[in-house]
C-alpha cells in the first residue's frame, strides 16, 4: 500500500494511509542505500494489524523543503494579513521567489477580510499574478473557496506571526494529526512530540504547519537569471527586450521597463525585484572572494 510520511523521529516514520496512521521503519536496503525519508514522503509500505509496518520504497520526489525538511509540497500557502500586521511585501515577494525556487506553487491567503476597511484584498490581486484568496477567519467568508483548493493536495502554511494562521486552522475544521486518530495511546506519538512540522487533515488534503522559510535569505545557488522566471507578470514584455537574459536593470531597451513606466507593472514589486537583484549580486562576489 501507498502512504505518505508525516513524522520522522529516532529511525521511526509515521506513515498516513488511507485514513490511518502507521508506525514504520525503513527497509534494511533502503539504509544500506543511504536513502533518507523526509516528511511529505510518498512510501510504499506493509503493514500488519497493529498498525505498524515496513517501508519498502520511496518515490522519486517533486521537491523538497529545507528546515524543515517536508517532501513533495503542491503548494505554498502565503498567509497575510488584510488589517494587523500590515502587508509586509518584502517578506511576501520573498516567500513567492522562495516558493517557486522549491518548485512549489504559491497561493497568498488574506485573511481577516472582517477588518479590511481600505479594501486592499483586491488591490493585491491585482498586482499579484498569483491566486490569491480573502478568508475570514471569524466570519468564515472565503473558507469554502480555501477548502476546494486544499482538497487532496499537501500544502505548507507559511506568513509573519499575528497574521492568524491558527485561527485558520481552526475554521477550516481540521485534524491535527499528531495527537488524535488512530495513533493515539496505540503508538503514543505524544512521547515524542516535536516542534518541527505538524499536519493536519482537511478535506482529504493534508496541511502542514511548519518554521520552514523561518529564513527568508535567497539561497546562495540562484543567479539573476534565476530571479527573473519568479515574477510572471514580466513574461509578456520581455520579447521587447533587446537582450535575451535581460535582468530589466540598467539595460537601456527593456520591454520590462517600458512596462513600468506605463504602470502596467507595479513600482513597490518592481523595486523589490531589483533589491533581490543586488542581494544576489553581493551573494555571488562573498561566493567567489
Amino acid at each position: 500500500m501507498k502512504g505518505r510520511i508525516i513524522k520522522g523521529d529516532s529511525g521511526f516514520y509515521y506513515v498516513y494511509s488511507e485514513g490511518s496512521l502507521y508506525e514504520c521503519k525503513l527497509r534494511g536496503k533502503l539504509k544500506l542505500k543511504h536513502k533518507k525519508a523526509y516528511p511529505g514522503d510518498i512510501v510504499d509500505l506493509v503493514v500488519d494489524e497493529n498498525y505498524k509496518g515496513t517501508i519498502e520504497s520511496i518515490e522519486d520526489r517533486i521537491n523538497l523543503l529545507p528546515r524543515p525538511s517536508i517532501a513533495n509540497s503542491d503548494q505554498l500557502l502565503i498567509v497575510m494579513s488584510l488589517s494587523y500586521p500590515k502587508i509586509d511585501y518584502n517578506v511576501l515577494d520573498r516567500l513567492l521567489v522562495l516558493s517557486q525556487w522549491h518548485n512549489i506553487k504559491p497561493v497568498i491567503i488574506l485573511n481577516k477580510k472582517d477588518e479590511d476597511q481600505d479594501n486592499i484584498g483586491p488591490e493585491i490581486s491585482n498586482i499579484y499574478p498569483f491566486k490569491v484568496i480573502e478568508v475570514s477567519a471569524v466570519s468564515g467568508f472565503g473558507i469554502d473557496s480555501l477548502k476546494d483548493i486544499l482538497r487532496d493536495k499537501l500544502s505548507v502554511l507559511a506568513g509573519p506571526s499575528g497574521v492568524g494562521k491558527s485561527s485558520v486552522l481552526n475554521i477550516l475544521d481540521s485534524k491535527l494529526l499528531k495527537e488524535t486518530g488512530v495513533l493515539g495511546e496505540k503508538l503514543k506519538i505524544g512521547r515524542h512530540t516535536t516542534r518541527t512540522s505538524q499536519f493536519y487533515e482537511v478535506d482529504g488534503g493534508l496541511i502542514a504547519d511548519t518554521p520552514g522559510f523561518s529564513r527568508l535569505d535567497l539561497p546562495i545557488e540562484m543567479v539573476m537569471e534565476d530571479l527573473t522566471q519568479y515574477y510572471p507578470e514580466f513574461y509578456e514584455y520581455t520579447r521587447e527586450c533587446y537582450f535575451n537574459g535581460c535582468l530589466h536593470h540598467m539595460e537601456k531597451v527593456c520591454g520590462v521597463k517600458k512596462a513600468l513606466s506605463d504602470g502596467k507593472i507595479d513600482q513597490g514589486r518592481y523595486d523589490r525585484y531589483l533589491y533581490m537583484l543586488e542581494e544576489i549580486k553581493e551573494n555571488k562576489e562573498r561566493r567567489y572572494k
